[in-house]
């Protein structure tokens, strides 16, 4: 394809991406350049090409079976200055979208963690679920362990239902010494075996998509992501690589059998599910979410439907966005159609791709949607009563 029959060229210019000729440049350097003429010179962020290709479109309005969406952050408390949506307006979304309940991950704890019960949970009881969060400011405390404990049982009996890690930890929290607090840090054992306890699950998101700890160059395929999101690179000596990261994880994955573990984002490594099945394979506590993780898995239809039919009894619905109609659609399409080389949602803000249709079969669908999360949310036992406590 040719874009332009001449070029003007006298330096470079900083962050600045454009396609000429045949070729697709992406220079971030300090120098000058002629004002191009339009015809010259098509910025890549304003390339929007349209395929000529002739495909059927199979639209989903409703998902065929109820869906549990076990990733969202709606009206949470970590971000009160986001967009906040009237909660008969999620409902609404919900109802048009055959979308049974959402979870609520960061509720956080205390009063906090009490306003969203009051608003989402205690309103529609049988839509909202949310989880609580570890207070990393503590954890320097000499009772660190059992004041997270003692946060957990407390947020178990507000009406928290799970616990959600953020990516922080593994990546940004440290002790006062400045040295970053490791996934398998002994002190935080007795978090993930009280969850085992009150049957509650962890929801844990560890690292980041492979692009994001690579050098941010023309090879890195999430480099306009990155561009607009430079606090999302994490290469370089000072930080550990993906893989330690994910390896200190599935040890203590594996130090805590009875505890029910949801890896958040394909356990944060949909680009390699080899890795994921192994996984899987290995510790029967883990599950495995697909939040945000759309574009990758999507891009990859056959290796991505076998992993849905190997392991569809440990995969959950997540999307991690904002309950929108469309949203929710385009993901039933490529959950439930075999239609072709369309936009993932959000595209193209997480790479220049399409995906595919899974295009899979109800028994599968079925579990996916509601099934499994369905299973996970009945292990909850709650506090023992003899501690004078109620779930």
């Amino acid at each position: 394809m040719v874009l332009s029959n001449k070029r003007k060229t006298s330096g470079f210019i900083a962050s600045w991406l454009f396609v000429t000729g045949s070729a697709v440049s992406a220079q971030v350097k300090n120098a000058t350049r002629e004002t191009p003429k339009d015809e010259d010179t098509l910025l890549l962020r304003d390339f929007e090409p349209k395929s000529m290709l002739h495909l059927p479109v199979h639209n989903v309005e409703r998902a065929r079976f109820p869906v549990i969406d076990v990733h969202n952050h709606v009206n949470d408390a970590r971000h009160p200055e986001r967009e906040h949506l009237p909660p008969q307006r999620v409902i609404e979304i919900m109802d048009r979208c055959n979308i049974q309940k959402i979870v609520i991950l960061t509720g956080m704890w205390g009063e906090s963690l009490e306003r969203v019960l009051d608003e989402m949970v205690k309103r529609y009881p049988d839509r909202f679920m949310v989880f609580t969060q570890i207070d990393w400011s503590k954890i320097d405390d000499p009772d660190f362990s059992q004041e997270m404990v003692k946060q957990i049982d407390d947020a178990v009996e507000r009406g928290a239902r799970g616990l959600k890690v953020l990516k922080n930890f593994g990546l940004e929290v440290r002790d006062k010494s400045g040295r970053l607090v490791a996934v398998d840090d002994p002190r935080l054992d007795p978090v993930w075996e009280e969850c085992g306890r009150l049957g509650i699950p962890v929801a844990i998101h560890v690292t980041d998509p492979e692009a994001f700890f690579l050098p941010l160059d023309g090879t890195n395929e999430r480099y306009e992501e990155l561009l607009a999101h430079p606090d999302w690179h994490f290469y370089g000596p000072q930080i550990p690589s993906k893989e330690a990261i994910l390896a200190a994880r599935d040890r203590m994955f594996a130090r805590h059998p009875h505890t029910t573990f949801i890896a958040l984002h394909v356990a944060n490594w949909p680009e390699n599910l080899d890795y994921v099945s192994s996984l899987l394979d290995r510790l029967r506590n883990v599950m495995v979410e697909f939040g945000a993780r759309q574009a990758e898995l999507g891009r990859q239809p056959r290796r991505a439907r076998k992993f849905f039919l190997d392991y569809q009894d440990r995969i959950l619905f997540g999307t991690d966005n904002t309950p929108e109609e469309e949203m929710y659609r385009n993901y039933f399409r490529w959950l439930e159609t075999a239609d072709e080389y369309f936009d993932y949602a959000g595209a193209p803000g997480q790479g220049r791709w399409k995906i595919y249709g899974l295009d899979l079969p109800d028994e599968v669908l079925e579990k996916v949607y509601h099934l499994n999360a369905e299973k996970v949310f009945s292990r909850f036992k709650g506090l023992p009563k003899t501690g004078g406590k109620g779930p």
